[in-house]
Formats: structure tokens, C-alpha cells, sequence
């Protein structure tokens, strides 16, 4: 029994996979990504196994010349593409409150949720990468306080515009950062207004969520991770005054997916034991993930104890939740070697909890989150996105089902609906 719950699928389109090599490994040529079957034949194939959503992240700055496959089409564009090809999948757009503006967001978000019958939603975001600035002609990037102060303001300001469309009030804001006046030219969304997904765990992102979201995307490494932030979110709904039912909390997972668990360790130590180049880049990120050159470590040993707590203090100190949650583990893990703390991180550099296994195996793992209060549903970042998802079609889909935890059919054809339905027809859940 769920007591009428439902998980919640979202799958991310993250370039070819989140394998460094996906491009080269998968059932994808290098330039796929940059037509429009490859979006709508992803999200296709993501509908034929009910899933709420489809998802693919954004960013405002260029992440080098070994990356531009990972945010090459602008994002608007690329969905637009998918919208006339699908009927009843949900479409996650991401878009920034630090180099946009509100009104042309919202006008943007409300037109392309228009044209898919009301199954768009935003997720929000701030601009991280301070070398974003420049591409707006700042010579400095905002501070942290000013960002998500912007990012209140912007989401206060878009909501209030949504609300105008068609006989809706008229919208008059003077706050600090925006001076809006007047309404969208739109008629209001099937939706009521596109729900807003918020990308954050941090102290200064929770109040918004809780005010104005409907879920809350979050990295969780571990079971007892996902608790945590599984109470914190519905916590905050409650705090707003909402139902618990009414934010869900969907964390990240990373998956390689096999017909067997042998199979998908394989294709995990082909690519990172044996590939030169992806096996150093590893190297690098573990080191910087514990602020020191590996090198200089014997491979043989733990890493010593003072390096764990001074990477973990600086983490800390800089508010980053993602490698403070990653130090916290190897924390938990710190009597194995080197060479064993290299080989079980080799696949959680974002931060997510990580699966390497057979269908039934994925099935158990979402099971388990799911009844455990840890997710209400899951982001699902396959190593490789074309080859992955038939196997999750196919296989992981029917085993949820047989087991009530995931539904036969769309109940509704808005993404909104598909929150709904899930939540358990607003059954509450505890807090």
C-alpha cells in the first residue's frame, strides 16, 4: 500500500548521458543532439512509459570546448520542437531569475505552455558561475545574497503576471530590483499557471519553494540524506501554509543500467578504469573534491583524517551543500584506501545518489526511497540517455506498476494534473 501515492518519473536529457563518453559509447552520432528527432523521439519514448516529465538543465556560461555538447541548443527552442510530437508528457524548462527579465520570462513560459495544453513548468534557478557576467556586459557577477534576493523578487513578479492573464488583475510592482506595470496579453493557463520547480536545497532557496513551488529538485547521496531533505521540503510547505501533498521532493539519481548487475559494473570500469582520459579527469575532480593532489597520497592508505575535515570545514564555510554531502560520505567510508574511496565515488561527482544494476535491482532502490519517505519521485540521469530509457520502458515501468507504486495510464493531460495524481488526489502526507 501507498495510501493512493504515486512516484513521479522525470527523465533528464542531459546530453547523450551523464557518461563523459556517452557521445562516443551510445546509439547517438555527435551531432544528434542538435536535431529535433532527437528531442522528440527522447521525449516519445519517455511518454510511451508514462513518465511526468522531461527535463534538461541550462546554464549561461560556456563550459569549454569538450562540453558544448551538454547545453548546445537553446532550450525554449529545443521543447518547442517536442511540444507538437507528444500529447501528454510534462515539460521541465529551465531558465535563470539572474540574467533574465520577468516579463519576458513569464510571456515566454505562459506562450509555450499554451501551446503544449498546459503541460510546461518552470524550473527555477539562480546563476552560480561568475563567469556568466560577462556575457550580459556586467563586469561583476551578483553576490549570493543578491541573487536570491533578485530570484524572490523575479518569482513574485512572474507569478503576479500569470495571475493577470486574461480577466486577471492588473499588475502594479515597485520592489527593488523590478518595476512592472500592466498584464500579459495571454489568456490564462489550462494549468491555472505553470508550476514552478525549484533546483535548490539551500536556507535562502526554501522559503520560496515553499511559498511558490511545486516541487523541489535535490541532491540526496544516501537513504538518510533523502529523509532529511524529504521532511525539510514538506516542512517548508507547511511553514507557507500549504498541505505537505502540495511540494514534492524529487532527488536526483544517476543510473548505469544493465540486463544484469555484472553487465552495468563492466560498462562503469571500461569507462573509468580503463578509459586514460576519463580515469584522470576523475583523479582531478576527486582531488579537488578534497582540496589536495591525490598524487601526493599513498593509494594504499585512507585519506588522512585532517584532509577529510579541512575540505569538509572549507565546503562548509563556502556553502556548498553538494560537496559537503560527497565529504560527508567518504567521511562515512574513511577506513577504505584511496584507490577504493576512487572507485566507489567514480560516478557521484554531481552530488546524486548512484545506482549501477539490473532493472529489478532500480526497482527495489525506488521502492525503498519512495515508502521510506526519501522521494515522492526521482530525477533519473542515465549514463546513457537513448540506450537507458527503452530498458526503463520496458522493464523497470511494468515491475513499479505490479507492485502499485506507479500508474497505468495518464489520469490527466497537464503536468499540474500529474503532481496531483501522484500526491494521491490530495491524500495528505506526513510532514
Amino acid at each position: 500500500m501507498t495510501d493512493g501515492r504515486k512516484i513521479l518519473l522525470a527523465y533528464n536529457l542531459r546530453s547523450y548521458g551523464v557518461s563523459p563518453r556517452a557521445w562516443l559509447t551510445g546509439n547517438s552520432s555527435g551531432h544528434a543532439l542538435f536535431t529535433a528527432d532527437y528531442w522528440s523521439d527522447v521525449a516519445r519514448e519517455a511518454e510511451r512509459g508514462l513518465f511526468d516529465a522531461v527535463f534538461a538543465g541550462d546554464s549561461s556560461q560556456f563550459l569549454g570546448a569538450n562540453r558544448i555538447d551538454v547545453d548546445g541548443l537553446d532550450r525554449f527552442i529545443a521543447w518547442a520542437s517536442v511540444i507538437p510530437n507528444t500529447d501528454n508528457i510534462g515539460i521541465i524548462v529551465t531558465a535563470s531569475t539572474t540574467y533574465n527579465d520577468p516579463y519576458r520570462l513569464a510571456e515566454r513560459l505562459l506562450s509555450l505552455d499554451h501551446l503544449s495544453g498546459g503541460r510546461v513548468s518552470w524550473n527555477l534557478i539562480t546563476t552560480f558561475a561568475p563567469d556568466s557576467a560577462a556575457n550580459f556586459g556586467l563586469a561583476t557577477h551578483p553576490d549570493r545574497k543578491q541573487r536570491y534576493r533578485r530570484a524572490d523578487e523575479f518569482a513574485d513578479v512572474v507569478v503576479r503576471l500569470w495571475d493577470s492573464a486574461g480577466s486577471g488583475p492588473s499588475v502594479e510592482i515597485r520592489n527593488t530590483n523590478f518595476t512592472v506595470l500592466g498584464q500579459l496579453p495571454l489568456p490564462r493557463s489550462r494549468q491555472g499557471r505553470p508550476p514552478i520547480i525549484r533546483a535548490s536545497s539551500s536556507a535562502e532557496g526554501r522559503a520560496l519553494a515553499g511559498r511558490l513551488a511545486t516541487g523541489v529538485f535535490d541532491s540526496a547521496l544516501t537513504l538518510a540524506g533523502g529523509q532529511e531533505g524529504y521532511r525539510r521540503v514538506k516542512s517548508d510547505a507547511v511553514y507557507a501554509g500549504r498541505s505537505p501533498a502540495e511540494l514534492a521532493y524529487l532527488p536526483g539519481i544517476r543510473i548505469v543500467l544493465g540486463s544484469t548487475e555484472s553487465e552495468a559494473r563492466g560498462r562503469v570500469d571500461e569507462l573509468f578504469l580503463n578509459d586514460p582520459l576519463t580515469s584522470s579527469e576523475h583523479r582531478a575532480w576527486f582531488g579537488s573534491l578534497i582540496g589536495t593532489d591525490i598524487e601526493t597520497l599513498d593509494s594504499e592508505r585512507p585519506i588522512p583524517a585532517s584532509v577529510l575535515t579541512a575540505a569538509l570545514t572549507s565546503a562548509i564555510d563556502d556553502r556548498d551543500a553538494v560537496r559537503a554531502s560527497t565529504l560527508k560520505l567518504l567521511g562515512e567510508q574513511a577506513t577504505l584506501p584511496v584507490h577504493e574511496q576512487l572507485r566507489l565515488t567514480r560516478y557521484v561527482s554531481g552530488g546524486h545518489s548512484t545506482f549501477v544494476g539490473a532493472p529489478d535491482q532500480l526497482a527495489d532502490r525506488l521502492e525503498i526511497w519512495f515508502r521510506g519517505r526519501a522521494a515522492d519521485g526521482f530525477v533519473i540521469a542515465p549514463d546513457l540517455t537513448v540506450d537507458t530509457l527503452p530498458i526503463l520502458v520496458d522493464e523497470v515501468v511494468p515491475l513499479l506498476q505490479r507492485r502499485g507504486l506507479y500508474k497505468h495510464e495518464y489520469a490527466s493531460s497537464t503536468l499540474a494534473g500529474h503532481f496531483r495524481d501522484a500526491s494521491g488526489l490530495g491524500i495528505e502526507v506526513p510532514a
